[in-house]
């Protein structure tokens, strides 16, 4: 199905039952997520075509005094290190030029964005978070099944990536990077709620972001990405030759 079949011909899915906590995941809900997705919206609209539009950064974010010090920072492209890591929530959020793609097996769901080498891995066996972990670019990553939404919780972030929004390069490409930057501390706490909507053509990613660091309150936004079985996820080192776009933006016509 055309995404703008999607887009215009389904209702939201139903939020969980608060009571679902302990339902295990069906048999289409645990494998679904896999595939290759590309995210809905562009440099021109980044929020993308309803009812599956994204959350806009905010124009004025809760910073602490420190987040605007170091928003203020991040905002100067001569403070951000060429092909630098941008963290899990930046691995999530695109506009429609690079894919991620998404595999699960029983233990847990493996996302890999293409314009970036580090993997996120979404441990689903039950373990809790170590208690003597080890900061990382992508920090340590739970999940568990609310029905047909995966919740995911992630902690131990490094503190060291580049601002989580604003398009890749920082280059202004976009009406979203006239915004302030946001940062990301090693007290990042980031809470997703990953389910499928638009007849298993559109995948919703929820994320609750919390950094006392940074923030004096949580930022909440929602980013869409659109099923593409028709393209591969590429081996990409940013500091070469760039996917074409036209690879993965379809014409006009076919995303709206």
């Amino acid at each position: 199905m055309a995404l703008a079949a999607a887009l215009t011909s389904c209702s939201p899915a139903p939020a969980a039952s608060p009571n679902s906590a302990s339902t295990p995941p069906s048999k289409a809900s645990q494998v679904r997520l896999t595939g290759v997705w590309v995210a809905v919206g562009t440099f021109e609209d980044p929020a993308g075509p309803p009812p599956w539009s994204n959350t806009l950064w905010p124009a004025n974010p809760p910073f602490t005094a420190l987040g605007a010090s170091e928003s203020k920072r991040l905002s100067d492209i001569r403070n951000v290190v060429p092909c630098q890591p941008g963290g899990p929530i930046f691995a999530m959020w695109e506009f429609g030029l690079f894919p991620i793609e998404i595999l699960e097996a029983p233990d847990r769901v493996v996302i890999k964005p293409e314009n970036g080498a580090l993997p996120r891995r979404i441990f689903l066996d039950g373990r809790p978070h170590p208690p003597d972990l080890e900061p990382s670019w992508m920090g340590h990553s739970i999940g568990r099944w609310d029905g047909d939404v995966l919740v995911v919780d992630t902690i131990g972030t490094n503190g060291k990536t580049r601002a989580i929004n604003g398009v890749g390069s920082n280059a202004g490409e976009s009406s979203e990077d006239s915004k302030p930057r946001l940062p990301a501390s090693d007290q990042l706490h980031l809470v997703e709620r990953l389910r499928v909507v638009a007849d298993g053509e559109v995948l919703e990613d929820e994320m609750t972001i919390t950094d006392p660091i940074n923030y004096t309150a949580p930022i909440v936004v929602k980013h869409y990405w659109q099923r593409r079985p028709d393209i591969e996820v590429l081996e990409y080192y940013c500091g070469e030759k760039p996917r074409p776009d036209d690879e993965v933006n379809l014409p006009s016509s076919a995303t709206r």
